[in-house]
């Protein structure tokens, strides 16, 4: 049986209705079912009153001390109870919204409950509750998993019908990866890997699960990345025969001096694109480094060799910030630089097309715009990706195929040890910008408790007050799209309010991306003095004027993400601040919030980063600016993807991998992974 063929309306219970439901988190197949893995875990195993931490969520078996009492305010009421805990100790609970309960809650009654427990009050916060066996066969499990789910299909909803779903069809499972490979590496079986993800009895059971199809996916992506590059890559580049004088007349053509890094970087691509073989290399910079006039500097050598360029981003804003600076910089060499996205009018399209095609256009901006088959070129010579992971990997073929074997550049904004690079980019060369243009100023990063908010709001005000703007960011919240939303317009809605007198608007990753350009142009252009923003705004926005940012709960973020968002601000000659607004309950916590307080250096960020985030973690958000995946994680898990990177290696340069039946169902495995398998827009 292939279950990904099977409908998931096939699993008995499944209707219409919850099909409908299901698809809408991308789940059609039994086989999407199986692998659609939780992205952490609560841990419900029940500790002793001493081992509990402050703002914990904690699971206890507990006994009813007395009588429930019941208080209203308005429309909603409040349940307060004593509970006897480990044969002894009483402890306080309070329930919202749930006086439905006080009829159970008799004097003496075993009760379970899972809640967030405030040592100075020695008080549980209760979100969960069961009297009976019944009912405990969800609660009462060591490690809880907890799925992306919707308002219409929950996350418990989803994990029964995961278990229904593996009781049925965990035999049918395919096994992918040939018994030799497996036992090099001591992996479980796919088939007991997925039951333990979706069932697991210990935190050893997680992480050899975990292990085993990490391993995979990481070596199917491996596999699909030199797939790629073998198709693509020719033996020869071509030799640009580009002025010796070049980086000296670019450099004296630019508003202010380049920094070391920036020039040692220029020479790089110099020499790459002099030379016969074609350039791949990956250009790091932190945040606000100078990218983008190193990635001018290329297609003005380009250029100069008698070349097109062609320079791809993510977002149209992100498009036209970088064609402002590439007409400011590249018009006073002769250049014509113009910019292609989907708001291009029909007219000012084929003036584009036409210049492409006959020469005239000399380098093109642009976004997927540039991927369609009337997008022809004259001599494409090289190609730029920004931010590039947001693009999958034939997309980014499909550009380089309109030129006869470019030279290609790829720049990110998230600095990544060389190694991790490589196993993620493949064998690419590596320029870092490691320093920061002259003039700009360092950002001043605080932090604070959430109960100071009217505090950080006051800072805020003033920087407002001055003329200058400032961007709140949302809390990250996993569990759905639609709770994130909820927590960025129910703060969105308090800031109007507490910031009267000001413009402030709202973006989230609901709005489509017309609305997100036009918000954010309006933002750029001082229309708004406040984006009230979730983490949508992490790159492609470039607002000098904007002097504050705040972060909400900023304890829900990864470290190189709060390093990503504080990047927004800083970009102007005025002094910037970036406040951290968390609820520091972990040491994990504690340590990323002093270390952004601390430094400013994306590379020891980064490092910090991977300091921090260890095998045996679980729990977090995922470092973003990076292709995720559904169980690995590369910078956690980078030895494991430096593994898998060498067999790929290995076992496609080998006859029994092309030959061998122990290969099949990993040879059929590859050649139906779908586009961009890995990769996050």
């Amino acid at each position: 049986m292939n279950l990904n063929q099977t409908p998931v309306r096939s699993l008995p219970g499944v209707g219409p209705s919850k099909e409908t439901d299901l698809a809408a988190l991308g789940i059609h197949t039994i086989g999407d079912l199986l692998h659609a893995y939780p992205f952490r875990y609560e841990d419900r195993r029940v500790k002793p009153l001493a081992a509990w931490n402050d703002g914990e969520r904690i699971t206890v078996r507990a006994t009813v001390a007395g009588t429930a009492t019941v208080r209203w305010r308005g429309a909603k009421s409040m349940m307060t109870a004593r509970l006897r805990v480990d044969g002894q100790s009483t402890v306080l609970a309070t329930w919202f919204s749930q006086h439905y309960l006080k009829s159970k809650m008799t004097d003496g009654r075993v009760v379970m409950v899972t809640g967030k427990w405030n040592q100075e009050k020695r008080l549980i916060v209760v979100s969960e509750t069961s009297f009976d066996a019944s009912e405990q066969t969800r609660v009462n499990v060591p490690f809880l998993p907890v799925y992306h789910a919707s308002k219409s299909f929950g996350s418990r909803q989803l994990h029964q019908l995961i278990l229904k779903a593996l009781d049925l069809y965990a035999d049918e499972l395919p096994e992918l990866l040939p018994f030799a490979l497996a036992k090099k590496y001591r992996l479980w079986s796919h088939r007991d890997a997925v039951c333990a993800m979706h069932q697991p009895n210990t935190a050893e059971d997680l992480r050899q699960a975990r292990r085993r199809l990490a391993f995979e996916e990481f070596l199917l992506f491996q596999m699909q990345l030199h797939w790629f590059r073998q198709h693509r890559t020719e033996p020869q580049g071509l030799e640009k025969q580009v002025r010796t004088d070049a980086l000296t007349e670019f450099a004296a053509g630019l508003p202010a001096p380049l920094t070391g890094a920036q020039l040692a970087a220029c020479k790089e691509i110099l020499e790459d694109l002099q030379g016969p073989k074609m350039m791949a290399r990956l250009l790091q910079g932190d945040v606000g480094s100078g990218k983008t006039w190193v990635a001018l500097f290329a297609c003005y050598a380009a250029f100069s060799a008698g070349f097109q360029s062609a320079l791809m981003a993510p977002t149209e804003i992100l498009a036209e910030q970088h064609h402002r600076e590439a007409v400011r910089v590249l018009s006073k060499f002769g250049m014509q630089a113009r910019l292609l996205t989907g708001s291009v009018g029909s007219k000012e399209r084929k003036s584009i097309l036409d210049g492409l095609a006959r020469g005239e256009v000399h380098v093109v901006i642009g976004t997927h715009a540039l991927l369609t088959d009337d997008v022809a070129f004259d001599k494409l010579g090289l190609v730029i990706t920004d931010e590039q992971h947001r693009f999958g990997v034939s997309q980014r073929s499909v550009l380089r195929a309109k030129g006869e074997s470019p030279d290609v550049l790829m720049l990110s904004a998230t600095p990544i040890p060389r190694t991790l690079a490589l196993a993620v980019y493949g064998d690419v060369d590596v320029s870092v910008l490691n320093e920061l243009p002259r003039g700009r100023q360092p950002i001043q990063t605080l932090a604070y408790s959430m109960k100071h908010e009217d505090e950080v709001l006051r800072l805020v005000r003033r920087a407002l007050d001055k003329g200058q703007q400032a961007y709140i960011v949302a809390p990250t919240i996993e569990e759905s799209e639609t709770v994130e939303m909820a927590a960025v317009t129910e703060i969105y809605e308090r800031l109007q309010d507490k910031l009267a007198g000001f413009q402030v608007q709202l973006l989230h990753g609901k709005m489509s991306a017309r609305e997100k350009d036009d918000i954010m142009r309006d933002f750029r252009d001082k229309a708004s003095q406040v984006l009230v923003a979730t983490t949508v705004i992490e790159v492609g926005i470039d607002v000098p004027n904007a002097t504050v940012m705040v972060i909400y709960n900023a304890e829900r973020f990864g470290l190189a993400q709060l390093h990503q968002l504080r990047g927004r601000v800083g970009r102007g000659s005025e002094a910037s601040t970036c406040v951290l607004l968390a609820e520091v309950n972990s040491d994990t916590a504690k340590a990323r919030i002093e270390t952004m307080v601390a430094t400013q250096d994306g590379f020891a960020i980064a490092e910090k980063d991977l300091e921090l985030r260890g095998p045996g973690e679980f729990l977090g958000v995922r470092q973003s600016g990076l292709p995720q995946f559904a169980v690995g994680d590369i910078v956690r898990d980078h030895n494991i993807m430096t593994v898998a990177r060498e067999e790929a290696t290995a076992m496609l340069k080998s006859d029994s991998f092309w030959l061998s039946p122990a290969y099949e169902t990993l040879r059929q495995a590859i050649a139906q992974l779908p586009e961009q398998a890995f990769y996050r827009d």
